[in-house]
This record gives C-alpha cells, structure tokens and sequence, in this order.
C-alpha cells in the first residue's frame, strides 16, 4: 500500500471524525429541515453566531447569521432597527412560531451562554412565511442600568447631605414618639391590673348592658302602648283649669275623711 493512499485515507477518516463529532455535538445536522427567520434587533446583548435557538426550553435551531443593515425599516411601524439576526427553525417546532409570539434574548444560568429564547404564539395567529422579518425584545443594558443606580444613589446621598439637619429632626421626633407610645402602652398595662379600676371597668359595662336592655325595652309594644295611655290622660286634664283641679280635691277629701272616721 503506498503511503499517498495511507494518507488520504487518515485524511479522509479524519474528515469523517469531524463531522460525526459535530453531529453529535449539535454543531451541525445534514438531516434537519429548518426554516429561516429574520429577527430585527437594536441591541443584541452579546449574542454571536451559532448560539442556540430554543422553544420553550427545548433547541430548535440556532443563530445562523448576524448582519447590519443602517437602513432597514420595520414594514409595518416604518421603525427603524439596524441590526439582523438570522436564525433557523426546525420544520418540527415551525408551527409553535406565530405572529404574535414574542423573540427574547436570554442568559442560560447566571454566567452561561447567550440564546435566542421564542415564546410560543396562540393557535389563532397567522403564521410566518419562510425568510420573514420580525422584531426581538431588546434586552436591557446593563451598563445602562448601573449608570442610573449610581446617578439615583448619588441624587440620594444629595438629598440626605443637604437636608441633613432636617432628616436629624425627623428621626429624633419619631424616636421620641416610640418612646411615649412605649410609656402608655406600659402605663394601660399597670391600670389594668389595678383592682379598683378593673372593677370600675366591670361596673360601666354592666351599666351600659342595663341601659341597652333599658332601651330596648323602650322599643316594645308594651312600652308603646304605656306611652299612648300618658299621652291621652294628658290630654283629657288639659282643659281643667286650676279652681275646678282644687274643688275636687277639696271634695274628695271630706269624703275620704268621712270614710276613714
């Protein structure tokens, strides 16, 4: 066997090798059929070509393309959005990908790889075409975010500086009023274990008890009735008149004197 034939074949298995180590790596798949997609982003967030694409959860493709275009407008809002990713679906998880599904990207653990994450949409949305365009949440700027939580703390720590004598004031006063709530919260629990105010405690309650019962007596029938009664004796003595009142007292007491003797 000549060396030139060894050759080619080690070359030729090596290539063989690759591929398989590939394959199984998910680098690259010769027996997937897959759909593009052109998300539209203006910030990507440290993604890079060959990052995975996943559906709730699950790999169904990757990044297969990451491109500029300054001019590019959103057909429908006319926004502008400069940068394109270019991914691929697999045709198995296509009809997952509807118009209103939503295209984040996403951080695999806390310091792990960057992927494009697609939420499902709803079976009643349209579906896209192969090759369409549509627009990707922006992720948020960390260097932005820490930026503002250092203006915001420092806009803090000028309020507290300026405003110190005041602040002072204001912890003093509440400290003060935790104390006094402290004191008559101590000076209740003294009062009620005294023995004389617990049972003039006791007293005022029955004595409330009597007058709802009394007043709730007042409401009866029998009270009404009794009410009527006064009401009509009072009207039958007022057209008495103060002579005709003592003539009858006067006679009627000589004949109760007359009974008695």
């Amino acid at each position: 066997m000549k060396v030139e034939f060894k050759v080619g074949l080690l070359a030729l298995l090596s290539v063989i090798l690759v591929i398989v180590f590939a394959y199984i790596m998910g680098l690259m798949n010769l027996f997937t059929d897959s759909i593009s997609l052109n998300v539209m982003y203006n910030y990507a967030g440290g993604i890079e070509e060959g990052s995975p694409v996943r559906v709730m959860g699950i790999k169904v493709g990757k990044v297969r393309k990451i491109s500029f275009n300054p001019t590019f407008q959103m057909p429908d809002t006319k926004e502008e959005v400069k940068l394109k990713i270019e991914i691929s679906v697999d045709r198995k998880a296509w009809e997952t990908v509807r118009k209103d599904s939503r295209f984040f990207i996403n951080l695999a653990g806390v310091i792990g790889e960057k992927f494009l994450e697609i939420s499902p949409g709803s079976t009643g949305a349209p579906a896209f075409s192969p090759n369409d365009f549509v627009r990707g949440e922006d992720p948020p700027r960390i260097d932005q975010l820490i930026s503002q939580s250092y203006g915001l703390a420092g806009k803090i720590i000028d309020i507290v500086t300026k405003n110190e004598g005041s602040v002072t004031n204001v912890l003093g006063q509440l400290d003060k009023l935790v104390n006094n709530f402290n004191k008559t919260l101590v000076l209740l629990d003294r009062t009620t274990k005294n023995k004389d105010i617990a049972r003039l405690l006791e007293n005022a309650i029955k004595i409330s008890d009597d007058l709802v019962y009394l007043t709730g007596q007042l409401r009866s029938k029998r009270a009404e009735d009794t009410y009527d009664l006064v009401q009509k004796l009072i009207f039958r003595l007022e057209p008495l008149d103060g002579p005709m009142i003592r003539k009858f007292l006067q006679e009627e007491g000589v004949k109760a004197r007359v009974k008695i003797f």
